[in-house]
Parts: structure tokens; C-alpha cells; sequence
């Protein structure tokens, strides 16, 4: 099996912080991989680096910086710092139960798919969390299908996995760094014919994630960005593309 980094972004999560990575260090461990788990405070005022170097694990790094910047520079920030052939995302939050991320490393193993992405649409999936978020997950979908033409079920449920090196052009090409960087990179990997598969998660909704109003306006404003710069994506240099 090919070792893991997973990197976990995290904005003022300190009630969380702590039991969401004991329960993906419990995960890692029972999955038999090599890994390490990438922490980073996403300028956060409260205790969340604190509280995750008072961990002391060896296998957990936490970067922090300041002022908060998006969960997307969050994402890249941690990326850069990876070490492991496989790379897993997973929000700091206790929403996302980590559980599945051994059989999306399994896939990729298998050499199943290049991405696999978390899917709350997924038929597998065990989903519970309030109508306003479904109603704006449904919202986001139609209008990333509308604005770009992205054939994917769902794509900001906040687990992923993926293969280090056929995704490290495509990230350092994003310029999203808010909650649109899911969408803009996936649209990056699909244009480049890597194969991205959705796989069920397990979604319990804590009252913990810090998506709000806020945050919907600006995954608009960013997806809206994103359709505007897609035309341009396919006439990337060649080195790009492969």
C-alpha cells in the first residue's frame, strides 16, 4: 500500500480540532498505510493549532499563518508540504467521518481512478445534515452545471483522495482560495482527462462547520470565476496537459 499524506484545513475549529483527529488518526492507524496528517490553521484566532500540537504525535505537523486566507490556500499550502505518493484531503470539522478514506486510497491502489471524491449523492452514502445546507448543496450543483458544464454529483463535500503526482500541475495552476477551489481544480483534472470518481461518504452534521451565509456568497463569487477562466484552461501549455 502506498503511504498518505492528509491534509486537514481548519478555521477556528478548536471545538473540534482535537476529536476529529483522534478519530482519523484511529482510522490511518487500523489501515496499516504509513502516513502523516498535515494540520493547517487557516489564520485562526482560537486554540486550533494549540490544541492540535498538544496532540504530540509524531505522524501530525501543524502549519499555521495569518490572516485567514480560504480554505483553498489552506488546501495548497498544505499540499506543498506533503511528502507520500497519496494524498488525502478531509475538513477539520467532525461532519465528515474519515472512515472512508481507506477505500478511496484502495481505489486508487487498484489503479481504479487517478481522484476519488467524496459524493453525498452518492447511493452509498449515509447522509444527515439540515435542509438549508441541502438546499444550498443543491443550489451550488445546478449552478456549477450551468456555469461550467462539470459532470460531477457533488464536488465540495470536503473529502477527497488522489494520486501526489498526477494532481500537483493542476493545484499549482489554481488560483481559487476559497470553497471554490474544489470546484476549480476538479475541473482542472477533468480537462485533463484524469480520472475522478465519486465514492460514498458518511455525513453527520455537528453544528461545528464554519459554512455560512458568508461563505455561499463567496463560493458564487469564485465559481463565477472559475466559468469565466475554464476557456483558458485547455490552452495551457502542452506540458500541462500530460
Amino acid at each position: 500500500m502506498n503511504a498518505v499524506s492528509v491534509v486537514v484545513p481548519a478555521f477556528q475549529e478548536e471545538a473540534s480540532i482535537v476529536p476529529a483527529l483522534e478519530r482519523l488518526l484511529t482510522v490511518l492507524e487500523k489501515s496499516g498505510r504509513t502516513f502523516e496528517v498535515i494540520v493547517v490553521s487557516d489564520g485562526s484566532t482560537d486554540k486550533t493549532a494549540q490544541l492540535a500540537r498538544e496532540l504530540d504525535r509524531a505522524e501530525v505537523r501543524v502549519l499555521e499563518y495569518s490572516p485567514n486566507r480560504g480554505k483553498g490556500h489552506a488546501l495548497r499550502h498544505g499540499f506543498a508540504e506533503t511528502r507520500f505518493p497519496l494524498v488525502a484531503f478531509i475538513d477539520g470539522d467532525l461532519d465528515l467521518d474519515p472512515v472512508v478514506i481507506p477505500d478511496f486510497l484502495a481505489m486508487i491502489d487498484a489503479d481504479q481512478a487517478d481522484v476519488v471524491i467524496g459524493s453525498k449523492l452518492h447511493p452509498g452514502s449515509t447522509v444527515s445534515y439540515p435542509m438549508s445546507r441541502r438546499i444550498a448543496s443543491w443550489g451550488f450543483r445546478l449552478a456549477t452545471r450551468l456555469l461550467i458544464g462539470l459532470n460531477l454529483g457533488d464536488t465540495q463535500t470536503g473529502v477527497k483522495a488522489m494520486r501526489r503526482d498526477a494532481v500537483a500541475p493542476s493545484i499549482e495552476k489554481c488560483t481559487a482560495t476559497g470553497f471554490a477551489f474544489d470546484l476549480e481544480l476538479l475541473a482542472r483534472l477533468v480537462d485533463r482527462k484524469l480520472r475522478v470518481v465519486e465514492a460514498p461518504v458518511v455525513l453527520e452534521y455537528e453544528f461545528t462547520s464554519t459554512v455560512g451565509v458568508s461563505s455561499i456568497i463567496e463560493a458564487l463569487h469564485d465559481l463565477v470565476t472559475v466559468a469565466r477562466h475554464r476557456r483558458g484552461f485547455g490552452r495551457r501549455p502542452q506540458s500541462e496537459q500530460k
